[in-house]
Order: C-alpha cells, then structure tokens, then sequence
C-alpha cells in the first residue's frame, strides 16, 4: 500500500506539468494576476514615440525648402544677367538717338530687364534640380508667363507718358515671383504621397482551444 502510495505521489507531478501544455490550461493561465508588491507596467503611448520623428521631419523638410529657394534665387541672378547682358546691347543698338550712352540709357534698361525676364524661369528651375525638386517646366513657365504678363498689363496703366522704360521692370519682377510660386506649387503637388489603395487584405490566426485557424481578412 505504501509503494502504490508514493508511486502516485510521483505520478502527480508529472501529470500536473503535462496537463500544464494542453491549449484549454495554458490560455486559462494566461491572465496571471499581478502581485501586490509589483507595479503595474503601462504600455508605451504610440503617440510619444510619433511625435519626435515628425517634428524632426518637418523641420528637416523646412529646412531643405529654404535651402532649395536660396538656391533657385541665387540661380536665376545667373540666368537673368546672362540672358539680360544681350538684351541691353540689343537694346542699345536699337536706339535712334546716337548723341551719346546716357540718352540711350532708356532702351538699354529696357532691353537688359527683358532679357531678365526670359532667363527668370530658366534659373528658378535649373537651381532647384541642383537640390532635388520636383516642379515642372510647365508649372515654372505658367507661372513666370502670368506674373509678367500681370506685371506688365498693370504697369502700363499706372506709369506716366515717358516712363514706358519701367513696363519692362514690372515684368521681370512680375516673372521672377510667377516662376518662384509657379515652381514651388507643382513641387508640392508631386511630393504628395501616393493614395492609399482601396483594397486590403493580410492574414489572421485564431486560436481557441481546439487549436489554430487560419484566414485570409480583407477590406473591398
């Protein structure tokens, strides 16, 4: 009687720690109770750990932005004195009256400011590919077209008789700022992330006590 005793005694134990790995005892003991000396462990906020990379990359991304216009100004003084340098010779050329450079002064202005216009875009543009940009001929020159035009159109209303040497000014600073907005606005349209796709589906496991099930969830 005392061997069956301490046999079964000895059998306990090993029938415990097999009845321990079934699936039904091991997720009945998987919310084990917390101690009362123990402190609670709180889980880490997703937002906490968010919100230093996304302030890093927003000011990464501002940074970049004014680096990348400095560039585009600094380009386009190039341009636009490479361009407007031919202009105020032709515009010099041009004049009918030969008493001397300064009463020529007028034509040449114009014709320096003319060429600055042309080159305007073309040194917004070749400044930003130096750092990355992703604007288009197309937005650059839409933008420096309505900006001169603008700028031209209102100064010829605004000046006085004689004064028509500034018409060419206004549309040289009417170019500059539709080429710098024109490049910039279709910069951010094609730095836009793409759009999600409508469609989604990813694996699941289901575990209940009978064991595992695996699926396919989804959203249409």
């Amino acid at each position: 009687m005392k061997a069956i005793r301490a046999g079964v005694s000895r059998m306990l134990p090993l029938l415990f720690s097999l009845w321990s790995f079934t699936p039904g005892f091991a997720l009945a003991n998987s919310d084990v109770p917390v101690p009362e000396g123990a402190l609670p462990v709180e889980p880490r906020s997703a937002s906490s750990q968010e919100v230093e990379p996304s302030s890093e990359s927003a000011v990464l991304t501002v940074l970049h932005t004014s680096a990348r216009i400095l560039v585009e100004l600094g380009a386009m003084s190039v341009t636009s004195l490479g361009v407007g340098a031919p202009g105020a010779y032709i515009g010099g050329v041009a004049c009918s009256d030969y008493s001397g450079m300064i009463s020529c002064l007028d034509e040449g202005l114009a014709g320096f400011f003319t060429g600055a216009t042309v080159g305007a875009p073309i040194g917004i543009m070749w400044g930003a590919r130096l750092l990355g940009g992703k604007g288009t001929w197309g937005g650059t020159l839409l933008g420096s077209g309505i900006g001169a035009g603008t700028g031209a159109v209102t100064a010829l209303f605004l000046v006085k008789k004689g004064d028509e040497a500034l018409i060419p000014v206004a549309a040289f600073a009417g170019s500059f700022l539709g080429s710098l907005v024109g490049y910039e606005v279709s910069h951010s349209i094609n730095s836009k992330p793409p759009d999600p796709a409508d469609t989604h589906v990813q694996p699941l496991v289901s575990v209940t006590q009978g064991g595992m099930t695996l699926g396919l969830g989804g959203v249409f």
